[in-house]
């Protein structure tokens, strides 16, 4: 009694090339959410409303140990603030502000009613790539 091999169906073939994710344009991306979020932030304070954001959290049911998706309300600092009647502005990535010119990490905005040109206006500048340089000295998170 001979046995089959059961390998002797398969087709084999040559690894492919699993194309790999540009750093920099994960930075980009994670920059624009979190400017999303100061954008919408600004938002509620021009209409005096309160804001909430929301991240997914998974719970485990205690009855039925299932896992299931909720929302609950994240804390979101502002990248802005107030001084001398004036709107001051950091661009931040992870904790650390970014300097576009050097010594230099507050973008004076004046009024708030300007915060929201302020952040359109560093969404597109991330965007095309113009804070690419001091994405690229940000550390990420090391690894032990």
């Amino acid at each position: 009694m001979t046995k089959s091999n059961p390998l002797q169906g398969l087709t084999f073939t040559t690894k492919p090339k699993v194309e790999t994710v540009n750093p920099i344009e994960v930075k980009r991306a994670k920059l624009i959410i979190r400017l999303n979020e100061q954008r919408a932030m600004v938002q509620c304070l021009l209409e005096n409303t309160e804001f909430i954001a929301y991240k997914d959290v998974y719970v485990i049911d205690e009855e039925t140990n299932e896992k299931r998706k909720v929302k609950r309300p994240k804390r979101i600092r502002p990248w802005f603030y107030q001084s001398a009647d004036k709107y001051y502005f950091e661009i931040k990535y992870g904790t650390k502000s970014l300097e576009i010119q050097k010594n230099k990490p507050a973008i004076d905005v004046g009024s708030k009613d300007n915060l929201l040109t302020v952040i359109n206006a560093v969404i597109d500048a991330v965007k095309q790539g113009f804070l690419d340089v001091e994405l690229k000295a940000v550390k990420g998170p090391t690894k032990k």
